[in-house]
Formats: C-alpha cells, structure tokens, sequence
C-alpha cells in the first residue's frame, strides 16, 4: 500500500489495441482493488492518456444522482471497510468479487449533502498530498544538509 497519493501518470505504460479503448477509465470511475490486504477506493479524475484499469481491480461507474467522490469517501470510512472485510472470500489471499460488492448497501444522502462531504473530503486528501510533499522536502532538506556537514568534516580532518 502506498503512503503517498496515488499518481495516476506513475503507471506502467503499455501499448493498447483500439479495441479495448471502449474498456478503459473514465472520469469519476472509482477503483478499487479485488484482491490484497487493502481495499482502499480511488476516485479517477482523468489524465493525459488513456488509462486501462490492468490487472485485479473492480471498477465502479457511479449512477446518475451519485457523486463520485462521495462513493469513494463511502467506501474508504472504517466501518464501510469493515463490511467490506466481511464480503471477502478466500483464505490467504483473500478477494472481494464484483458479486460481493455489488450486495454492500449504501447510504445515499440528497445530492447536495453528497457534495459536500465530496467536498470536504477533496480539501482534506488535498491537505494530506501537501503535508507528504511537505515532509519529502524536509527529508530531502536534511539529507542535503547532513551531506554538506559530512563533506566539512572531511575537509576539517
């Protein structure tokens, strides 16, 4: 599982048949993994090219009068996790099947409640990005710092 966020560009990029563009991700779509440990949902806002959801995943195209954002806040709160961890089936590599998540019931509050906890949610992940981006520079900062000290002492001896 990744500690930082999900950079969609940072994907491995394969050359695709026209055929399978129609397959491919569209805004708003959420991913979630179908198999794992961690069954965090991610919001697709779109990116430069083409995006081909590849590999173990389930993808969610929310209905009209569903907030995409919303669902994935939904599906990410604790104890939306816990009921997914009850859909789970195998027993060491455990799976969560289209099937399963079909049958999770949602809250589906009016449209106007549904964005704005899309919202809030949107500022708080924004907050976080920057808090990662934040303690990469110090890292990187002291890395610098303690190489030039090094290099001082090097020359002092």
């Amino acid at each position: 599982m990744s500690h930082g966020p999900l950079r969609w560009f940072d994907l491995p990029v394969i050359a695709l048949e026209q055929k399978y563009l129609p397959y491919c991700l569209w805004v708003g779509d959420i991913v979630i993994p179908s198999r794992g440990d961690y069954y965090k949902a991610w919001l697709f806002e779109g990116a430069d090219e083409p995006v081909f959801p590849l590999g173990q995943l389930n993808v969610i195209r929310p209905a009209p009068g569903l907030d995409a954002r919303y669902l994935a806040w939904y599906l990410n709160k604790p104890s939306t996790q816990a009921k997914i961890s009850v859909l789970l089936t195998g027993t060491s590599i455990k799976a969560l099947t289209k099937a399963a998540l079909l049958t999770l019931a949602l809250e589906v509050p009016s449209l106007s409640k549904q964005h704005q906890i899309a919202d809030l949610d949107h500022i708080t992940q924004r907050i976080v990005a920057l808090r990662h981006r934040l303690n990469e520079l110090d890292k990187n900062q002291t890395a610098s710092v303690t190489d030039r000290i090094l290099r001082e002492t090097e020359l002092d001896a």
